[in-house]
C-alpha cells in the first residue's frame, strides 16, 4: 500500500532522469516509427542509408501557447512523480524550445531541463544558430549535447550483436561504422558539445567506442574529459566493460528494461549469452561512470518504480506486473541505487518515507510529497 500522506516529510537529494523523452510524449505528435512497427522503421531507415536520429520531425500544427500549455503539463507530470531534473535524448525540433522559452517568460519550468539535440536536428543547424539557442536557453533550460544513434532495439531483434540472435535470423541493424560516426561527432566534440549515442547490442558497442576513440584520437584522457555516453549499453561481455571503463566513457542504463524485458532476455541471447544481457552489476564493478534513465514512455517515468526495480529486480506498481524478476546482473545496492538517482545540485524531493529505512520491495510505495528543483 501507499505510505501515508501525514507525518513528517524526508528530505532527499532530488530524483533525477538522465534519458527521456517527456517533451516529445507530452507534445501530441506522433513518434516516427507511430503507424509502423519498430522492426518496419528501423528497417527502412537503414534502407535510407540514415539513423532514426536523422529522420526529421514535422513542425507541429498546433499554436505555440497550446504546445506550451501541453509541454508544462508533461514537465508538471515528472515533477509529481519526484523528478527535479529530465534530461530530453534526442530533441527533433527547434519549436520544443520555443514553446519552453514561452513558459519561462512566466515562471520557472516544473523540473529543470536537459536537451541532448538528436543528430539530423543539429546537422541541420548552422554552427551560429546552434551557439545562439544554447546561449538564449534560459535559467530552467540547458542544450547539453547531441544523440547520435548506431542500432536498434533488443524485443524488435534490431540492435546490432557479434553473433545472430538466438531465435531469430540475422544480428540486427548497425546504422553507421565506426569512421561515419566519428566523423560526425567530430564538430559537434570541438566546440564542446557533450555526445551521446544510442546502442543497445555488443555490436553495436563496439562500434561506438571504436567511433569515440577516433573522434578523440585515442586520446585516453580527452575521452574521459569529455564523457561521452553510451544509452542503454544493455548487451555487452566483460571485454566491453572493461573498455567502457578504462575509457572512461559513461554508460546511461534504464533499471526498467531489464524488468519488463525479463522473460524476452533468454529468448533472443540463449542461455550462454543471457548474462550478457543488462550486467549493471558488473558496469558498476569495473568502475564504469553510470548514469540512469527511464526511456520515458518506452517505461515508467516514476523514480521510485525504477528504483524498486533496480535493487530488487521488480515492481508490481502501475499495472507494469512483471512475471518474472530481473536477473541478478541487473541489480545494484541500494546505497548505489540512491547515488545514481538522485542529484543534489538539481534540487531536493520529498518524500513520505526514506527507502533506506524500508524494505527494497516496498520503495515503490512510497509517497512523493513534493518537490525543489533548483536552476541551473
Amino acid at each position: 500500500m501507499t505510505m501515508p500522506a501525514e507525518g513528517p516529510s524526508i528530505e532527499m537529494d532530488g530524483f533525477v532522469d538522465h534519458h527521456a523523452h517527456l517533451l516529445k510524449d507530452s507534445s501530441g505528435v506522433p513518434f516516427p516509427w507511430q503507424g509502423t512497427t519498430v522492426r518496419e522503421f528501423h528497417e527502412q531507415v537503414a534502407r535510407d542509408g540514415v539513423t532514426p536520429m536523422d529522420v526529421a520531425e514535422p513542425s507541429s500544427p498546433e499554436p505555440l501557447d497550446e504546445l506550451a500549455a501541453r509541454l508544462h503539463r508533461g514537465l508538471a507530470r515528472a515533477a509529481r512523480a519526484g523528478l527535479v531534473e529530465v534530461t530530453e535524448m534526442g530533441m527533433r525540433d527547434w519549436w520544443y524550445l520555443d514553446a519552453l522559452a514561452r513558459i519561462q517568460r512566466d515562471g520557472p519550468l516544473p523540473v529543470r531541463v536537459r536537451v541532448y539535440l538528436a543528430s539530423g536536428l543539429a546537422e541541420r543547424a548552422s554552427a551560429a544558430e546552434l551557439e545562439s539557442r544554447r546561449a538564449d536557453a534560459g535559467p530552467w533550460l540547458r542544450l547539453d549535447g547531441v544523440k547520435f544513434y548506431a542500432d536498434g532495439w533488443l524485443v524488435p531483434r534490431t540492435c546490432a550483436m557479434c553473433r545472430r540472435f538466438a531465435d531469430a535470423d540475422g544480428d540486427g541493424l548497425l546504422f553507421t561504422d565506426a569512421a561515419q560516426l566519428a566523423r560526425r561527432i567530430e564538430p559537434f566534440a570541438g566546440r564542446g558539445w557533450r555526445i551521446a549515442t544510442h546502442a543497445i547490442g555488443d555490436r553495436g558497442i563496439e562500434t561506438v567506442l571504436d567511433a569515440y576513440e577516433l573522434a578523440w584520437g585515442s586520446d585516453r584522457q580527452a575521452i574521459a574529459a569529455a564523457v561521452p555516453r553510451i544509452e542503454h549499453a544493455s548487451v555487452e561481455s566483460s571485454e566491453l566493460i572493461a573498455r567502457i571503463a578504462a575509457l572512461g566513457v559513461a554508460a546511461c542504463i534504464q533499471p526498467s528494461f531489464a524488468v519488463t524485458d525479463a522473460g524476452d532476455l533468454p529468448a533472443a541471447l540463449g542461455a550462454e549469452r543471457a548474462a550478457m544481457g543488462y550486467p549493471w552489476a558488473a558496469l558498476a564493478a569495473s568502475g564504469a561512470r553510470l548514469l540512469l534513465g527511464t526511456d520515458y514512455p518506452i517505461e515508467v517515468i516514476e523514480p521510485l518504480v525504477g528504483l524498486a526495480r533496480l535493487v530488487s529486480g521488480r515492481s508490481d506498481r502501475l499495472g507494469f506486473a512483471s512475471a518474472q524478476a530481473a536477473p541478478e546482473q541487473s541489480r545494484l545496492p541500494l546505497a548505489l541505487a540512491l547515488k545514481l538517482a538522485a542529484d543534489g545540485s538539481a534540487g531536493q524531493t520529498f518524500l513520505s518515507a526514506d527507502p533506506r529505512a524500508i524494505p527494497p520491495g516496498e520503495i515503490d510505495q512510497i509517497a512523493v510529497r513534493g518537490t525543489a528543483p533548483v536552476p541551473f
